[in-house]
């Protein structure tokens, strides 16, 4: 071999090791992208987007609006337990409503964790407690028979609640009676763990909150929302609209 011919192939040698690496390097980068992508698709799947909050009273009503009425398909409840609106009295009175919402679209069900305290005049809170314990109106889809929420005056609770939904489908629904004019709304989904809801107190939860929801099993539980059609279905829980 002369030597133009051993520079000849030296030289296609490192053209190549060149087109290899290029080769290797561009494999190795679409496989870097290509599991980024899976692992925030997965992430998104699985464990939702980024958290929707909204805190403030005076942003009520168009929030509980939105997930009653727009984002259908997305909670599976009415709210029923919860005013449709805030009264003036619960503004002007002694303690400031409070007010937190918080939801993220999880893989199946949404995580979401909402809270509402007030303390209303003595003619508004007579008022919200006829409210509770009057009969669940019906969907005209979904006609109901002589549904209410269900009421607990001891027990689990460390004051009488009227509930919604009690632990059926990792989910808590009610409103509770503190006295003195003051009424807490509750609704937790798929939050397993006390430790991890962020401004519901604690001492409003059911004292078996945690071991409820981890033993909880398919179809138990109670929930207002569904109906005798909807339980011959087989399903857990049903989204409805005010």
């Amino acid at each position: 071999m002369t030597e133009l011919e051993e520079n000849i192939n030296t030289k296609n040698d490192g053209k190549r090791k060149k087109i290899i690496a290029g080769i290797v390097i561009g494999v190795a980068a679409g496989v870097i992208v290509i599991t980024v992508l899976l692992c925030v698709f997965i992430g998104l799947f699985l464990f939702g987007g980024p958290e929707e909050r909204t805190e403030g009273a005076d942003k009520y009503q168009e929030t509980m609006y939105k997930y009653t009425q727009e984002v259908t398909g997305k909670v599976h409840t009415g709210f029923y337990c919860f005013p449709e609106s805030i009264p003036e009295s619960a503004f002007t009175g002694g303690k400031e409503p409070v007010f937190y919402f918080s939801y993220r679209d999880t893989w199946d069900d949404p995580t979401c964790e909402v809270y509402l305290e007030c303390e209303y005049s003595n003619e508004d809170y007579e008022k919200e407690l006829e409210r509770l314990k009057g009969k669940v109106p019906s969907s005209p889809d979904d006609p109901k028979m002589d549904e209410y929420l269900k009421y607990e005056e001891s027990g689990r609770f460390i004051h009488p609640v009227y509930i919604a939904i009690d632990r059926n489908n990792y989910s808590y629904e009610y409103a509770m009676d503190l006295g003195n004019k003051r009424i807490a709304y509750i609704y937790t989904s798929f939050m397993a763990k006390e430790s991890e809801l962020k401004k519901i107190p604690h001492e409003y939860l059911p004292d078996d909150y945690d071991k409820s929801l981890s033993d909880v099993k398919f179809g138990e539980g109670f929930n207002v929302y569904i109906t005798e059609r909807d339980a011959g279905l087989g399903a857990i829980a049903f989204d409805y609209d005010r």
